[in-house]
């Protein structure tokens, strides 16, 4: 997945690199200043009214401070490349979100020892305190919003986690102010049903965080949906005939493909011209495409095709190509060698004066003709290249007769 550090593929549009890193490190300097004065002004609360769960949430955003770092480095390690890492440290991002899927687990962990050990008396200034508990989730509400907004756009693991985490401390925070308003009410069990309810929240979203992160560090493929579009995209090519194996598989917020076809052409320039454009499609419709790695090999064939110049109709093989009046056809199952077709055809160019050397072997390329044999040396002339362009395998031969040829071809693996 193309992002900070890589060119964004869609509609063929190029992000800057530099532009897309310093927007994933502003977003982590932010979180972490945001992070570092709550857990300030949530520490001087602590100690306006001395409650014990205003204590536990102090640590837990302490635990947020060290997330955060955790995340700016990852995003600063991401597209680091060196000799002793070529593909570079895409995956340092899935190991921030690992660790910050850890810090939320240390959170639910706070918030269970609040539900055990609640705050019931001696509190004090609790009314000033509801309120800027109230007003604290305000900013950390529209964080969350545009830190998700911006991490989906760039596709980045650990800002998402790092958003997720920002969601994930409303809930503590609101159970901090039931607990103390609770507290002043006199109905302390309300801290305890709302903090356990909070706990299991907590408890879903470090999994759902770690379990990606684990996934991505573990190689695993890209969701079914991802695969889906594509094999839909490779099959839209009429030359592809069959498709060998697609994967792809997420590092930080990179995706690399690695996909093996076999395809219905013999030329070579062909067959690449046909892999760039599909590359190319791959980029422009699937977001965040690091690396396209295509193998493609010429389709699997049962039988080859043969051919052979004749002087007649009887079978006696020309000493010439272009000026022999026939060609024999013949197909030759691979399995087993048993002839599954013959024909004899009429050269369609030998009355011409010039080049019917050439315009004969365009005609058996277009015949599917895998092998030729031949009396003549083709060395330096026309009809070399022609065949050479399409891959055609040529073999000078001795045999006169077309019956011997055909009983030795059937005779050869």
């Amino acid at each position: 997945m193309i992002g900070f550090f890589g060119i964004l593929s869609g509609g063929g549009a190029v992000n800057s690199a530099p532009a897309a890193a310093n927007e994933g490190k502003r977003l982590a300097v932010y979180s972490l200043g945001l992070n570092l004065s709550l857990t300030i002004a949530k520490y001087f609360l602590y100690l306006l009214t001395s409650s014990t769960a205003l204590l536990a949430e102090t640590v837990h955003s302490l635990s947020d401070v060290v997330g955060s770092l955790l995340v700016l480095g990852g995003i600063s390690l991401a597209g680091i490349k060196s000799a002793k890492f070529p593909w570079g440290l895409y995956k340092a991002e899935n190991l921030a979100a690992l660790l910050s899927a850890g810090l939320i687990f240390i959170s639910a962990y706070e918030i269970a020892k609040t539900i055990i050990h609640p705050s019931l008396g001696g509190l004090k200034h609790l009314d000033v305190t509801i309120a800027i508990l109230f007003l604290m989730t305000l900013p950390i509400f529209f964080f969350f919003r545009y830190e998700r907004e911006r991490a989906r756009s760039l596709n980045s693991p650990s800002l998402l986690a790092d958003a997720e985490n920002w969601r994930t401390d409303l809930a503590p925070l609101a159970v901090v102010t039931a607990g103390i308003a609770g507290a002043r009410l006199t109905y302390p069990f309300l801290d305890r049903a709302a903090a356990f309810v909070v706990l299991l929240l907590v408890l879903k979203v470090g999994y759902e965080i770690a379990r990606n992160s684990i996934r991505s560090l573990l190689d695993a493929s890209v969701g079914e949906a991802t695969l889906d579009e594509m094999t839909g995209i490779v099959r839209g090519f009429h030359e592809v005939s069959e498709i060998v194996s697609i994967v792809a598989r997420n590092s930080g917020r990179f995706v690399f493909v690695g996909i093996e076809v076999r395809l219905s052409l013999k030329r070579l320039k062909e067959a690449h011209e046909v892999v760039d454009r599909m590359e190319r499609e791959i980029r422009q419709r699937i977001p965040f495409v690091e690396k396209v790695t295509i193998h493609y090999e010429p389709e699997r064939k049962e039988w080859l095709r043969f051919a052979v110049p004749l002087a007649n109709r009887d079978g006696e093989i020309s000493a010439h190509f272009g000026a022999a009046p026939f060609v024999a056809l013949w197909d030759k199952r691979i399995t087993d060698g048993a002839v599954l077709y013959r024909e004899i055809v009429e050269n369609p160019f030998v009355a011409m004066d010039k080049g019917k050397g050439i315009k004969l072997a365009e005609y058996l390329v277009g015949k599917g003709v895998d092998v030729l044999y031949s009396r003549e040396n083709f060395n330096g002339k026309g009809p070399e290249y022609v065949f050479s362009d399409a891959e055609m395998e040529v073999k000078t031969i001795g045999s006169d007769t077309l019956q011997n040829l055909v009983d030795v071809t059937v005779k050869q693996p």
